[in-house]
């Protein structure tokens, strides 16, 4: 079982139109303060990346931001967390994240989001990392996502064990049940 302090949460700039996407990131907030994980996120206050980190504090929890310094130039950063990194570059940010954390949590959110996921799974598939990744699948916000990898398997693109590489889950209990019972597992070796 893997060892989690720290936990990144990718998520989008806009709130959505579901409102349970929002009430979902305020409990996921909540959840992160009371067990004591600290959240890092893209260091955004508006849209869900706002509001996981406004609920993570009033809950009591440690948020650290990380923001390219070009985006909080725009007033685009949420300045009142515990810590706020920035970096030079949209690259730079995932890197400082991957390395800030031990998890990986992914909201709703847009291509952004998307980018973010897809890059922390082929990282994994790559070995570069042996974090567990969670979508948090609300209200079915994915399902078409992991019907397109399931296709691209079955394509015979990516072996059907790296569809293991990530935890689907619909609420905050399977995606922490899912982290204890994670192991990165690769049908094949890579030697870093």
């Amino acid at each position: 079982m893997p060892t989690i302090k720290n936990v990144c949460v990718f998520c989008g700039s806009n709130h959505g139109l579901d409102p349970a996407f929002k009430r979902e990131t305020e409990a996921l907030g909540r959840y992160l303060a009371s067990h004591h994980h600290p959240v890092v996120y893209g260091g955004g206050k508006e849209g869900l990346m706002g509001t996981i980190a406004t609920a993570t504090m009033d809950a009591g929890g440690e948020v650290i931001g990380i923001i390219p310094t070009f985006l909080a130039e725009m007033n685009l950063a949420k300045t009142d967390v515990t810590q706020l990194i920035q970096t030079a570059t949209m690259d730079e940010r995932k890197d400082e994240m991957m390395r800030q954390s031990d998890a990986f949590i992914v909201l709703p959110g847009g291509f952004g989001t998307f980018e973010e996921f897809t890059t922390m799974l082929s990282w994994s598939q790559l070995n570069v990392h042996q974090k567990p990744i969670a979508l948090f699948n609300i209200d079915h916000y994915f399902d078409d996502l992991v019907a397109m990898m399931q296709k691209c398997c079955d394509a015979g693109f990516a072996p059907q064990e790296n569809m293991d590489l990530f935890i689907d889950a619909a609420t905050i209990d399977q995606m922490f049940t899912g982290f204890q019972n994670f192991q990165h597992q690769l049908p094949y070796k890579y030697t870093n």
